[in-house]
C-alpha cells in the first residue's frame, strides 16, 4: 500500500525536472527536420559536379576486343588440296576461321574551352552549395528558436488567459449574489456574464493555439515536447555588439551566407556564357591506340587449295583530332545571348538578395534596440494597470464606479500582460534575427541563449490573488461564512 501510495504521488510530480532545453530540441531537429536534411542532400549532389566536370579534362583509356568465328562450305566433292601436308590428305568440305582483335585506345583532351568553363561553373556552384548549407543551418536555427519559443509564450498566454477568465467567473458569481439580494440590477449581470463568456472563448483559443505550436514544433523537430524549459524572467536585455547599425550592415554584406550564395550562382552563371561562346572555338584531342589481331584457320587453309598457319598482326596509332566548326545556323550565337540574359537576371536576383539583407539587418538592429525599452514598459505598464484596477474596484464597492469601468480595465491588465509576453520573446527572437542576418549566427549563439533558459516556470504577473477578489466588503455578504459560500 505505502508503495502504491508512492507511485501515484511520483505520478502527479511536477514534469519541469524532464523539460527540453533548446540545445536538445536543435540537436534533434538537425536530425530529423526534413527542409535542412535535403538542403544536405542537395550540397553533397551539386559538389559532385566538379569531379564530374574534370573528369572530361583527364585521360580516358578503353580496351575493346572483337571476336569473331566465320565458317565456309563447298558444296562439290571432296577433292585433294594443291599443297597438302601429306600427300593424298583430303581438304574438309567446311573451312573454319577464328579471328579476334585486341586494342587500346585512349583520349586526352588539349584543348576544350567549354569543358574548362564547365569546370569553373562547377567549382562555383560548389561553393555556393556551401554557402547555401550554412545559410540552411542557420535558418534551421531560426526556425527552431521560433518555434521553442511561440510554445513558451502560448504557455505564458494561456496562463494569463486563465487567471482572466477566473477572475471574470468570480466577478460573476458576486454580481449574481448581489443581483438576489437587490443590490445590483440584471443589467450588471449580463455585462459581467458577457465578459466571463469572451475570458471562456479567449482561454479555448489560447489552448488551441499552444497545441498548435507545439505541433509545429514536432513537424521540425519529429518528436513531441510536452514540457520544455522557461525564459527567465530576468534574462539579460543586452544591446548589439558593437553598438553601431553601420558596421552590423557592413558585416551582412561580407558574411551573409544567402548573399555569398547569389555570388556564386550568378558566377556560375558566367561561365555558361563562355560554355556557350566556346561553339565558336576548335577542340583538340590527342588519339592514340595499340591493337593486335590474331587470324588462325582451324583447317590451317586459306582457301580449299591453299594450306597456311596462324597468324598475329599489330598495329600502333597515334595523332590529332582537330575539330573547327564553320555553322551550325546561328544556333551558338543565339545561346550565348541566353546565357547573357541569364547572368544580367542572376545579378538582379544577387541584388535583390543583397537589398534585403541590408533591410533584415537594420530592422532587427531597431528591433533589438527597441524591444529593450519595450519590455521595460511593458512591465511598468502591469503596475500601473493593477494599481488602476485596484483603484476601480475600491470605486466600485463603495458605489461611486461602474461594473463596466472595473472589467474594461481588468481587461486592459490582461492585454498589458499578453503584451509583455509577446515583446520578450520578439525581443530574443529578433536577436537572433540580427545574427543571421549578419552570417554570424551559431551554435555558440545558442548555448548563451540556453543559459537564459530555466526548468521553473516564470514568475509571472499575475492579476490578483483569489482571496483579494473575494475580498469585498458588500452587504449581505459580509461574513466569512459568506465568503466560502460565493467561492
Amino acid at each position: 500500500m505505502k508503495n502504491f501510495f508512492l507511485s501515484i504521488g511520483l505520478a502527479f510530480l511536477p514534469f519541469t525536472a524532464f523539460a527540453a532545453d533548446l540545445i536538445e530540441v536543435y540537436n534533434q531537429a538537425q536530425i530529423s527536420d526534413p527542409t535542412f536534411q535535403q538542403a544536405v542532400a542537395q550540397r553533397l549532389s551539386t559538389k559532385e559536379g566538379v569531379p564530374i566536370s574534370v573528369a572530361s579534362l583527364l585521360p580516358n583509356f578503353n580496351v575493346t576486343a572483337n571476336p569473331s568465328v566465320s565458317r565456309t562450305g563447298y558444296a562439290g566433292s571432296n577433292f585433294v588440296a594443291t599443297t597438302p601436308v601429306t600427300p593424298g590428305f583430303l581438304a574438309p568440305r567446311n573451312l573454319t576461321e577464328r579471328d579476334y582483335t585486341l586494342s587500346l585506345n585512349a583520349t586526352q583532351t588539349i584543348f576544350n574551352f567549354a569543358q574548362f568553363s564547365t569546370v569553373a561553373q562547377q567549382i562555383a556552384l560548389s561553393k555556393g552549395a556551401d554557402a547555401t548549407l550554412n545559410a540552411a543551418l542557420q535558418d534551421l536555427m531560426i526556425r527552431v528558436a521560433n518555434a521553442y519559443f511561440a510554445v513558451l509564450q502560448d504557455e505564458e498566454n494561456l496562463i494569463y488567459n486563465e487567471a482572466n477568465k477566473v477572475a471574470n467567473a468570480e466577478q460573476l458569481e458576486q454580481v449574481k449574489q448581489q443581483y438576489n439580494v437587490g443590490l445590483k440590477t440584471v443589467t450588471d449581470v449580463y455585462t459581467a456574464q458577457a465578459a466571463y463568456d469572451t475570458a471562456v472563448s479567449n482561454f479555448i483559443q489560447a489552448q488551441t493555439t499552444l497545441a498548435n505550436d507545439r505541433e509545429n514544433l514536432r513537424v521540425i523537430t519529429g518528436k513531441y515536447y510536452p514540457q520544455l524549459s522557461s525564459l527567465k524572467d530576468d534574462f539579460p536585455l543586452v544591446n548589439p555588439t558593437p553598438a553601431n547599425i553601420e558596421t552590423w550592415v557592413d558585416v551582412a554584406q561580407k558574411q551573409n551566407w544567402s548573399v555569398r550564395a547569389a555570388q556564386y550562382q550568378s558566377s556560375s552563371q558566367r561561365q555558361i556564357i563562355r560554355q556557350q561562346f566556346a561553339g565558336h572555338l576548335p577542340t583538340v584531342q590527342l588519339q592514340g591506340s595499340i591493337s593486335r589481331q590474331y587470324n588462325d584457320n582451324i583447317n590451317r587453309y586459306i582457301t580449299f587449295t591453299e594450306r597456311v598457319g596462324p597468324g598475329t598482326t599489330s598495329n600502333k596509332t597515334i595523332g590529332l583530332n582537330i575539330n573547327v566548326p564553320l555553322f551550325s545556323g546561328g544556333g551558338v550565337t543565339a545561346s550565348t545571348n541566353q546565357a547573357v540574359y541569364n547572368y544580367q537576371s542572376a545579378l538582379q536576383a544577387q541584388e535583390l538578395t543583397l537589398r534585403n539583407t541590408i533591410n533584415a539587418t537594420r530592422q532587427s538592429y531597431l528591433n533589438v534596440v527597441a524591444g529593450i525599452s519595450k519590455v521595460g514598459a511593458d512591465k511598468q505598464a502591469i503596475k500601473s494597470n493593477i494599481s488602476s484596477l485596484e483603484g476601480l474596484e475600491a470605486s466600485y464597492r463603495v458605489g461611486t464606479g461602474t461594473l463596466v469601468d472595473v472589467l474594461n480595465q481588468q481587461q486592459k491588465l490582461f492585454q498589458a500582460q499578453t503584451q509583455y509576453a509577446t515583446d520578450r520573446y520578439a525581443f530574443v527572437n529578433n536577436y537572433l534575427a540580427l545574427k543571421q542576418a549578419a552570417g554570424t549566427l551559431s551554435f555558440t549563439d545558442l548555448c548563451a541563449l540556453n543559459k537564459w533558459l530555466t526548468n521553473k516556470k516564470p514568475a509571472l504577473i499575475r492579476t490578483r490573488k483569489k482571496s483579494e477578489v473575494l475580498d469585498y466588503n458588500y452587504p449581505g455578504i459580509a461574513t466569512k461564512q459568506d465568503k466560502k459560500e460565493v467561492a
